[in-house]
């Protein structure tokens, strides 16, 4: 059968792989875009994956301001110092024979012109190549791959003395000096990752007539490196695919929009203290001011000069690999020397590409969204968990093994994987919810609700017993005088219009007095009490039922006669008695119903029954006698029950309690037709006639 749109929109949560396929396409979307906004989520899982402790570029070398250095210029520490300190430590690294002195401290503090002549007389010396820093200032966009320091001006200079290695200098000198910038950014979570490479001063040097012209600074640890592998002649230079730097590098360094290149911390500060302190590579300043440290340890290289955990500086960033201490600004700045002296340049670092993540987003989301809604809650969970750690364990080995440089994004991808786990299990939920409502109601068809609430609030199935329960139940049958025959002369749409509406008023009935409805053959019902749940009264209640139906006969027969439909007539019949109850049949289709000769028993009496006659059996009438009078019926013995041994009653009237009036009807004193309607039941059984004396009434 072809089905409409209609149908398929209103029939949309039955569709489950459909419903997970485009749940995981909105949820790889969604985490997709997160992942492309600048403010995306300020966590990143993947900076415990990159972060190591390799010792640190052997080409670099850190000069620390550090407590002892400031303590050891005066009993109450003098901090920042004269410059003639800066100056006698440049002449001891000049004499030692390092190769660049890079200054992590802005100068921006006064100092005596003795002082300041004597530093400008050591940076002008041959053989020391020094870099000088540029006082950072908050940053803005100023154009492509470019940022701009904000309100830079003379005071972020250093003094042209500085940078002309002249004490006499005028604006506009020669510089010797190379200026650097010590800008830094810092993402939403307060760390260090980044490393601007090409920001804008308005006053990177001045004219002749003192005047400020801007100009693009380089950071201090590109400088110094640059001055260390290729002097000053080869500019860094930005474009869409990167930074160049001549034909130095094999490839480009990474860079963003914004000029922003990843900076790789081979190691960090820890408890045992700080990266360059750990692995040798630091000197304190109060030491080669002094003149008083291993001169081979600066030879041909790079040496930075900065504060490094001095108190009261606060020059101190947090890190991808700081393990819970905070990095030196200058040890940042060693570290990005390292990222750009990598062997090769082969260990530049850049993010993991954007159509890497946005495949992993919908090969696993989709992946995820096809099998989660066939699998239970546990099963998902593992499957969910198991997606994740081959996921990141691919990475690990990416990166431990191939050395691949790049920058894993982790966090949008494990979001992405239990977002779509959660919103597939709540999915489930809802549509289970809605199918167990669903069954219920089909269920309540053939149960009265508030069985069918019992059973469902069962834990398990295994709650259910299988198999069949000896217990005593009532048990009620009905069914149409003469169906067959008027069948045969009915077209086949008819007949079932007759039992569409005899079936669902006599259903009504048994559901109205707590009876279970075990099934339908054809025109018979089959009608139990006292199973599934424990009935105290549930002989009076099956009575009360078959009471009912034969009195609402002629309404039943007024709605066939509106409908144009033959009137129907039908006897009942009702027994109590132990029997087997329970769920039989096999491993693959099962049942809830009752066997026995109880059952037997009462769809003979049915049989028996003439039209609107209730027959019930001895122990019936033994539950019952307090509320229904019956009369034996003469002449009539069920095939192979003993007559001395078994008893068949016909009700003649009935009463809402002990005391109270009797309630007969119109036929129910006349039991003439008894037998009448006898034929095959449903078990297959037939009933013969004797005489059983005569009758009486309770």
């Amino acid at each position: 059968m072809r089905r409409g749109l209609l149908y398929y929109l209103t029939h949309w949560h039955t569709f489950r792989t459909v419903v997970g396929i485009v749940l995981a396409l909105l949820i790889a979307s969604a985490l997709f875009w997160v992942y492309t906004e600048p403010a995306r989520i300020p966590v990143h899982p993947e900076d415990r994956l990159l972060a190591t402790d390799e010792p640190p570029d052997p080409n670099v070398v850190i000069v620390g301001i550090d407590d002892r250095s400031i303590a050891g210029f005066g009993a109450h520490g003098e901090y920042p110092f004269k410059r003639d300190r800066y100056a006698t430590v440049l002449n001891n690294l000049k004499t030692a024979g390092a190769a660049v002195a890079a200054f992590d401290i802005q100068f921006s503090e006064d100092s005596s012109p003795v002082g300041d002549d004597a530093f400008a007389s050591a940076i002008g010396q041959d053989n020391l190549a020094v870099v000088l820093a540029y006082g950072q200032t908050d940053l803005q966009t100023a154009g492509p791959g470019l940022l701009r320091m904000k309100n830079s001006g003379a005071i972020d200079r250093p003094l042209d003395k500085f940078v002309c290695g002249d004490p006499k200098a005028l604006p506009g000198c020669k510089p010797v000096a190379q200026l650097g910038s010590t800008a830094i950014i810092t993402d939403p979570d307060k760390v260090v990752r980044l490393m601007p490479m090409f920001v804008e001063a308005r006053c990177a040097s001045k004219t002749a007539a003192d005047e400020c012209v801007s100009g693009v600074l380089n950071p201090i640890s590109f400088v110094a490196y640059r001055q260390l592998v290729a002097g000053t002649s080869v500019p860094l230079t930005y474009t869409p695919q990167g930074a160049h730097f001549g034909g130095i590098w094999t490839k480009p360094l990474w860079t963003d929009g914004q000029g922003l290149s990843l900076i790789d911390y081979r190691g960090g500060p820890s408890a045992d203290g700080g990266w360059f302190q750990r692995h040798h590579q630091y000197l304190s300043f109060g030491d080669v001011y002094d003149n008083n440290f291993d001169r081979s340890a600066v030879a041909g290289k790079i040496v930075l000069i900065g504060s490094y955990g001095a108190a009261g500086v606060h020059d101190e960033q947090q890190t991808p690999s700081s393990r819970g201490a905070f990095m030196p600004g200058v040890e940042v700045q060693a570290a990005m020397i390292q990222t750009l002296d990598s062997i090769n340049q082969s260990k530049f670092l850049q993010p993991e590409p954007a159509s890497w993540v946005l495949a992993s987003l919908l090969i696993l989301c989709v992946l995820l969204g096809v099998l989660l809604p066939r699998l239970p809650a546990l099963f998902g969970l593992t499957l969910t968990l198991g997606a994740i750690l081959v996921y990141t364990g691919g990475w690990i080995l990416l990166l431990g093994v191939f050395t691949a440089g790049l920058v894993p994004n982790l966090l949008e991808v494990w979001l992405a994987l239990g977002l779509t786990y959660a919103g597939l299990m709540a999915y489930r939920f809802l549509y289970e919810e809605r199918e167990k409502r669903k069954v219920t109601s089909i269920f309540g068809l053939y149960l009265k609700p508030e069985l069918v609430d019992e059973l469902s609030r069962s834990r398990s199935i295994a709650e259910i017993p299988l198999g069949g329960v000896r217990r005593e139940i009532s048990l009620l049958f009905v069914d149409i005088r003469g169906f067959t025959s008027m069948s045969e002369r009915m077209e086949a749409e008819d007949v079932l219009k007759v039992l569409d509406v005899y079936l669902e008023d006599l259903s009504q009935m048994v559901f109205k007095w707590d009876g279970t409805l075990d099934k339908y053959v054809g025109d018979e019902i089959m009608a139990i009490w006292n199973a599934p749940a424990p009935q105290p009264q549930h002989a009076l209640n099956a009575v009360r039922c078959a009471w009912e139906m034969a009195m609402r006969m002629p309404e039943v027969n007024e709605r066939l006669k509106a409908k144009v439909l033959p009137e129907v007539q039908y006897g009942i019949g009702v027994n109590s008695g132990l029997a087997a109850v329970g769920q039989m049949g096999s491993q693959n289709r099962r049942t809830y119903t009752a066997i026995g000769d109880t059952v037997n028993t009462a769809a003979r009496f049915c049989g028996a029954a003439g039209p609107a006659q209730i027959l019930i059996g001895r122990r019936t009438r033994d539950l019952v006698q307090d509320y229904v009078a019956v009369e034996v019926v003469p002449g009539l013995q069920l095939k192979g029950k003993s007559a001395d041994k078994f008893g068949v009653y016909r009700v003649t009237a009935i009463r809402e309690s002990p005391g109270s009036p009797w309630v007969t009807a119109p036929g129910m004193q006349d039991f003439s037709d008894v037998g009448a309607g006898q034929r095959p039941t449903a078990i297959g059984a037939k009933a013969s006639f004797a005489n059983e004396g005569e009758p009486v009434t309770h």
